[in-house]
């Protein structure tokens, strides 16, 4: 245990996962977008969103109670329903795809989608079930073979005019139900092993803590901070990960 753990990639992971679970507190969504790429420089891709994943899936009950009863779940459920079905599809490219070229794929997901946001554009076509079915089978597909998931329930979503606080929990409680669906995908294709559960494990105390620091953060943030703080960071990160 101590071999996996004593390492120079589990140190830059437990960096990687103190940044995504600052992103996570503050925003309710994001930390995979952070974690995945950046350990993915140190482990195998699949073995990354695992890790992350699992972190993911625990880390989200911290969040529950602050934002279950803001939900409006007239927009999330045909999204995360889609994406239920869309999951398991992407994760078959995940397993296919060499890792250069994944780990690369992630990094230009990130990065465009942080610039689209920071561009300023949103989206104004119908609002309705049937395109939140779609925009969920989308985040599916990028959830299943990147773990960048949430980033098209960000951009749906935040082009509502809907209270942070609603927009907050509609993002956090999409992008969970995104990591049960992703875990079991994974998990049956048998990344779920001893050493990932071990690094896992080991870097859930570290995210925990940076989960409630980014939760103390979003009180006192305004709407604009909130929004420009969590897209530049994504576009730092997505740039290092797609050109490394």
């Amino acid at each position: 245990m101590l071999d996996i753990l004593l390492t120079p990639s589990f140190a830059f992971s437990a960096f990687a996962v103190g940044l995504g679970g600052i992103v996570r507190g503050f925003t309710g969504a994001g930390s995979g977008l952070v974690m995945i790429p950046l350990m993915s420089l140190v482990y195998w891709p699949p073995q990354a969103m695992t890790v992350a994943i699992m972190i993911g899936v625990a880390g989200a009950v911290q969040l529950v109670p602050q934002t279950i009863r803001h939900v409006r779940w007239r927009d999330v459920g045909p999204m995360t329903g889609a994406a239920a079905v869309a999951i398991p599809v992407g994760t078959v490219f995940l397993f296919v795809a060499e890792p250069a070229v994944v780990r690369r794929c992630m990094g230009a997901v990130v990065l465009l989608s942080s610039l689209v946001l920071l561009s300023g554009w949103t989206y104004r076509g119908p609002r309705n079930p049937a395109t939140g079915a779609l925009a969920g089978a989308m985040a599916g597909l990028m959830n299943g073979f990147a773990g960048a998931g949430s980033v098209i329930p960000t951009l749906y979503f935040m082009a509502s005019r809907e209270q942070t606080v609603v927009l907050r929990a509609n993002i956090f409680t999409a992008v969970s139900l995104f990591l049960v669906v992703t875990a079991i995908s994974l998990a049956s294709r048998g990344t779920m092993t001893r050493e990932t559960a071990t690094i896992a494990a080991a870097l859930m105390a570290p995210y925990g803590l940076a989960i409630w620091v980014g939760s103390r953060l979003f009180r006192r943030a305004t709407d604009r901070a909130y929004r420009l703080v969590v897209l530049w960071l994504l576009a730092a990160i997505g740039t290092f990960v797609a050109v490394w």
